[in-house]
């Protein structure tokens, strides 16, 4: 009798705790949302210093940084450069662009010419979603033209002979979750240094919402209550006859 009662109250204490789990939403690894975005980037190459990274906004603590034109390195743009990003860490999210309207490089073996560039990038708890977008824009390599595909697919790559290789819309995730996503990435041959270039940058990665407390069901929240009060009293019972029935057999 003993054992029968025992696996009952053990049946009612593992109840009452099976009503009180509830799973755990998937959430990025990230311990607080973040994110960073800038309009250009390029390597040194030939006789032309680097640029850093320009305009350049990182979240923390975020905003909009412009630039209107610049001329630096082999990049020539009369244009406004906009890099953009924001955060909210009580719901998890976090946003990134990089836009220019107009961008020009100057490789020496080749020049580039870009119009529209428009990266943007949006992560939530669940994850990040994205896009690097040109309307349009060519490569010329010894005067010959080659054009540049406008809105196009995702990790589109586009190799130029005696120069390198393009990548259009580059986007990748790492294990956390971060999305980066470049609109233009240009990577020059090793007999060019093997520089990298990137126009339209936009990179953001989301988080646990601050304020997520577990919940419970509350299609089990009646039961529960009446389950852990039901279990508690079993086992008061059960300690309380056998303490009659030691004292009875001494």
């Amino acid at each position: 009798m003993r054992t029968r009662t025992r696996n009952r109250v053990l049946a009612g204490t593992a109840l009452a705790v099976g009503a009180l789990s509830v799973a755990s939403p998937a959430y990025a690894a990230l311990p607080a949302p973040a994110a960073d975005a800038y309009v250009v980037s390029t390597e040194a190459l030939g006789g032309t210093v680097a640029v850093a990274p320009s305009p350049e906004s990182t979240y923390p603590s975020g905003g909009t940084r412009t630039l209107v034109g610049l001329t630096v390195g082999p990049v020539a743009t009369t244009s406004v450069l906009t890099a953009n990003t924001a955060g909210n860490p009580v719901d998890g999210t976090a946003s990134a662009s990089a836009t220019v309207d107009k961008l020009g490089l100057d490789l020496g073996v080749a020049s580039v010419s870009l119009t529209g560039v428009d990266s943007t990038c949006a992560a939530t708890p669940a994850g990040a979603t994205g896009s690097g977008l040109i309307a349009g824009g060519s490569i010329s390599v010894a005067g010959i033209p080659t054009n540049l595909q406008a809105n196009a697919p995702a990790n589109t790559r586009v190799s130029i002979p005696l120069v390198g290789s393009i990548v259009l819309n580059e986007q990748t995730t790492d294990a956390n979750g971060v999305l980066t996503v470049n609109a233009v990435h240009l990577t020059l041959l090793p007999s060019l240094n093997g520089a990298n270039l990137v126009i339209g940058h936009a990179r953001c990665g989301g988080a646990e919402p601050a304020a997520a407390v577990p919940m419970i069901n509350p299609s089990v929240a009646g039961m529960s209550g009446g389950a852990v009060l039901a279990g508690v009293l079993a086992t008061v019972y059960v300690r309380r006859r056998n303490a009659r029935s030691a004292a009875s057999a001494v």
